[in-house]
């Protein structure tokens, strides 16, 4: 068994927009206002709202760069509060899931027919971290968080990714309130190979 301590953040409700459906909702050439840089892109100025057949969620994030093609990630809760069946899932996955309506500031809307998911947890690992617990890709590892709030929880089927500049674990909100997660919170990866 091997090991190796981690960053833990917590990823809000958020969607990623393509482009075609950025410029529906704030116009012809428009570009996303970067507010804050992530490790898989920035999040950006703008906001919006999601219309769901049961509820509504406002001041829900975009992260940017603009993507292929439109997609909502939610954590479990916020579905159910939707109204949607969405099912759980890694990023880019969006074959039959549902759809939802987009909301910006000015008013403006897009309807979307598919591309509501729950992400599923997954780690993204550099190279380094990788070789040192000898996983890939597509490998499964588990989480154990222990933040001393008497809420220690060991996540398993972590998906890995790998190539990134560092190591941090991405969880829902669901998962994060779960344990008892905070700012700067840290986690042990553990791999069985």
């Amino acid at each position: 068994m091997k090991q190796v301590e981690v960053d833990v953040e917590v990823s809000a409700r958020h969607v990623h927009l393509c482009q075609g459906d950025i410029e529906k909702l704030f116009g012809t050439g428009y570009e996303l206002t970067p507010k804050k840089h992530i490790i898989v892109g920035y999040v950006a100025e703008e906001r919006l709202t999601l219309v769901g057949p049961k509820g509504t969620l406002r001041n829900v994030a975009i992260l940017g760069p603009a993507r292929p093609e439109t997609q909502v990630e939610l954590a479990a809760t916020d579905a159910r509060n939707l109204g949607i069946e969405a099912p759980l899932r890694l990023s880019g996955d969006l074959a039959n899931t549902p759809g939802i309506k987009i909301v910006a500031e000015n008013g403006a809307t897009t309807e979307i027919d598919h591309g509501c998911i729950v992400a599923k947890r997954h780690i993204h690992l550099s190279k380094e971290d990788a070789d040192h617990l000898q996983v890939t890709t597509g490998d499964e590892v588990s989480l154990k968080i222990d933040t001393g709030c008497g809420r220690a929880l060991t996540f398993d089927e972590v998906v890995v990714r790998v190539g990134h500049t560092r190591t941090v674990v991405h969880l829902d909100t669901d998962e994060g309130n779960a344990a008892c997660t905070g700012k700067a919170c840290k986690g042990m990866c553990i791999s069985d190979k």
